[in-house]
């Protein structure tokens, strides 16, 4: 793009930087963006060139789906995540990108949670010996169902 050209962001703490990630457009200060050590502090401590368009917007190449969410936890030290699975799993590349190690563990807790969600409710073991089957029955506390299937009946089956 024209236009576009790299510079060194230097300011106080109480200064406005304007950001475009990916097209979602973020207005927050120097001070929010370099509290914690990550990449954005890093970025914005005057160590390294940023990308600014003629507009003085600084760009950054990621999506910015999840970027508001890393920027409120930044702000506030806490944020409330999001519920999908799928979208927990985005913010987590997303912190891990942008190296913010203060929120990665929240949504690491979080997936972990929703993965002892998804457990089944009923698990239906296929036993091979009446050993087995007597073993599974005793050491059961919730009523056994037994289901047989017997090939032998089945005309569609070729074994003898």
């Amino acid at each position: 793009m024209s236009g576009e050209h790299k510079t060194v962001i230097q300011g106080t703490a109480s200064k406005y930087v304007k950001l475009n990630v990916g097209g979602s457009l973020h207005y927050t200060t120097i001070g929010t963006l370099t509290k914690h050590d990550n990449m954005l502090r890093a970025m914005f401590s005057g160590r390294m060139e940023v990308l600014t368009d003629s507009e003085g917007w600084i760009l950054i190449d990621r999506c910015g789906k999840h970027f508001g969410t890393i920027l409120n936890f930044l702000r506030d030290g806490s944020v409330s995540l999001p519920d999908s699975r799928r979208e927990l799993q985005e913010l987590l590349v997303e912190a891990k990108y942008y190296l913010a190690q203060t929120i990665i563990p929240l949504v690491e807790a979080a997936l972990q949670k929703k993965k002892e969600d998804l457990d089944p409710v009923c698990r239906v073991p296929l036993i091979t010996s009446r050993k087995e089957e007597q073993l599974l029955i005793s050491s059961s506390i919730k009523p056994v169902v037994k289901l047989s299937c017997n090939r032998h009946n089945n005309k569609y089956s070729y074994t003898r």
